[in-house]
């Protein structure tokens, strides 16, 4: 048995492929000890999974303003302390990192004591962590057709993104039940990723009413502090009734996935991982000012895929008719569906489990 810190706070997108590659780890008889960021989010998702142990590490994210930048590196000098004690006392072997500010004290604190760090980019642009760390890492995991130049040779492999044993495609009528719509609801997912999106929250309530007239009901994963709107009920002409529900946060994604029809979402890589493995068709917005525009080369390659419509947020005029196209051709539909199965067979976790298990045992 081997011992393994996975580091991966602060967004969803860090969080949830972290427990996918810890929940397989410890499936193995390994053991595993996550380290979370100490924001909401992270607490929140991690209450239904009380068998596993987490423990919060101090941190901030970087700014270049000078207050918030002094109070970066203060937190920066107490998680690297932090992540030398909690390696050396629980006798851990292997650090992974899945990137975010939380993750940056303990990777450096591996880096210093000369234990293997692993570090895993979920984003088709690398981001900070992976550009910083990169040279200290015994590999880097990072999606296929992504290049990292100047790399020790065999340090990077090509990965997909974890995705936890629990999103899997459900029973669509059953699954719109849980939600409190009809079983033979024509149902619009709205989705932001961890954080939410208030420009598509917006979107989906000032919409509502086109959207209803289209045949939509509409749920809308709001995110944490961004739910400012009233549940309502239209009632169309032939006298059935159309509702919107909104939610600041889903923490039963494949429900929610596979009681829709089609989604309207965000580019993060966990969102487009979790759509691909529920086979759910979306028109995918990516958020314009992510760190280095990460979200808008996450969304390009997955059209090229043939597995979504991209659509910028300068046209979100146009989106209610996008995603009523896309809902009324049922032939794009099933091509898409074909697609999101073979972007879904790319992000097998076996083949990082069993090379991990190779680096903590000496073999890699």
């Amino acid at each position: 048995m081997s011992k393994f810190i996975i580091s991966c706070g602060g967004t969803g997108g860090h969080l949830a492929p972290g427990l996918a590659i810890g929940q397989s780890l410890i499936e193995k008889g390994h053991e595993v000890l996550f380290v979370i960021s100490r924001k909401s989010v992270d607490a929140r998702l991690v209450e239904k999974y009380s068998d596993l142990k987490f423990l919060q590490a101090p941190g901030v994210a970087f700014s270049l303003n000078p207050v918030r930048l002094v109070k970066f590196i203060v937190e920066l000098r107490k998680a690297v302390k932090f992540g030398i004690e909690t390696i050396k006392s629980g006798g851990y072997g292997v650090v992974i990192s899945f990137g975010g500010f939380s993750s940056l004290g303990i990777s450096i604190a591996a880096a210093i004591l000369d234990k293997p760090l692993v570090l895993h980019e979920a984003n088709r642009k690398p981001g900070k962590a992976t550009r910083l760390l990169g040279r200290f890492a015994k590999r880097v995991y990072v999606p296929y057709g992504v290049k990292i130049p100047r790399r020790k040779s065999g340090q990077v492999k090509y990965a997909g993104y974890p995705i936890r044993s629990e999103i899997r495609r459900l029973d669509p009528s059953a699954s719109r039940e849980i939600f409190g719509f009809m079983r033979n609801s024509n149902l619009l997912l709205v989705l932001g990723g961890s954080q939410g999106a208030t420009a598509l929250n917006e979107w989906a309530n000032n919409n509502f009413e086109r959207l209803s007239e289209r045949g939509f009901d509409i749920l809308c994963v709001c995110g944490p502090g961004k739910i400012h709107y009233e549940d309502r009920a239209i009632k169309l002409a032939d006298g059935s009734q159309k509702h919107i529900k909104f939610l600041e946060f889903c923490d039963n994604m494949a429900a929610a996935m596979s009681a829709a029809d089609v989604a309207v979402a965000r580019a993060g890589a966990g969102t487009i991982a979790e759509l691909a493995r529920c086979e759910l068709p979306s028109v995918i917005v990516p958020y314009p000012f992510a760190a280095d525009n990460h979200q808008q080369e996450n969304a390009k390659c997955f059209e090229r895929q043939g597995a979504c419509v991209v659509l910028s947020q300068n046209n979100l005029q146009g989106l209610v008719d996008e995603v009523a196209e896309l809902r009324s051709n049922k032939a794009l539909r099933d091509t898409m569906k074909k697609n999101l199965g073979r972007v879904n067979d790319l992000n097998e976790t076996s083949k990082i489990v069993d090379d991990l298990t190779k680096i903590a045992e000496g073999e890699a």
